[in-house]
């Protein structure tokens, strides 16, 4: 009786989240503001700053895109990442009467998702000389992230053949903590030169 009612407590919650959904991304200014906006959360929960880890609507250099964010990495290299995310067709499958209904949206939003990703590979968000050789899209939603591996698995795979990393929240802050565990070990080993430097001129 008491797993029946934890499973009847989660679809509540499950439908009521859905809810959420659905009038969070009602329009595409407040799909916009609310992918920035949980990018914003997992930056913070990573520790990141602006203006210190990273810079939000910065022109590409010798180009005349702007990614949402760019995080600033050891030696003048940067990785930028969107957060501009097609979904309308996601919310029609989930407002679908049909199986049919449900499915024909389904499959245009993994034709919406790979469109998406052809586009930011050609936005010039890649520069050997400035860049690492990636770029990030973010899915602001874990439900989101898990559908696209149900309908469409080798997506993924074929959006990082293009240089686009797509990445939920949590993904997004397990690639933080990698970033920001290179920038500090970066900026400790410039210390440890700068402190031996300065100890030879002492022994001199």
């Amino acid at each position: 009786l008491s797993g029946l009612e934890a499973a009847r407590r989660a679809s509540t919650e499950l439908a009521g989240l859905t809810g959420q959904l659905r009038e969070a991304l009602a329009s595409p200014k407040a799909r916009g503001a609310w992918g920035e906006r949980m990018a914003e959360d997992v930056l913070r929960r990573a520790g990141f700053e602006e203006g210190l880890n990273y810079r939000k609507q910065t022109s590409v250099a010798g180009g005349p895109t702007i990614p949402d964010f760019t995080f600033l990495l050891p030696r003048d290299h940067v990785v930028h990442m969107d957060v501009k995310f097609p979904i309308d067709n996601y919310l029609r499958h989930l407002d679908a009467t049909t199986a049919d209904e449900a499915e024909r949206a389904a499959k245009q939003f993994v034709r919406d998702v790979r469109a998406r990703v052809k586009e930011l590979s050609g936005r010039g968000y890649i520069d050997p000389e400035h860049t690492v050789d990636l770029l990030l899209l973010f899915i602001p939603n874990e439900s989101v992230y898990a559908f696209i591996h149900e309908q469409d698995p080798g997506l993924l795979d074929e959006a990082m053949a293009q240089k686009v990393v797509l990445c939920s929240p949590f993904t997004l802050f397990a690639l933080l903590a990698v970033i920001r565990q290179a920038m500090d070990n970066f900026l400790v080993a410039e210390t440890s030169r700068e402190i031996l430097v300065c100890l030879g001129g002492f022994n001199e």
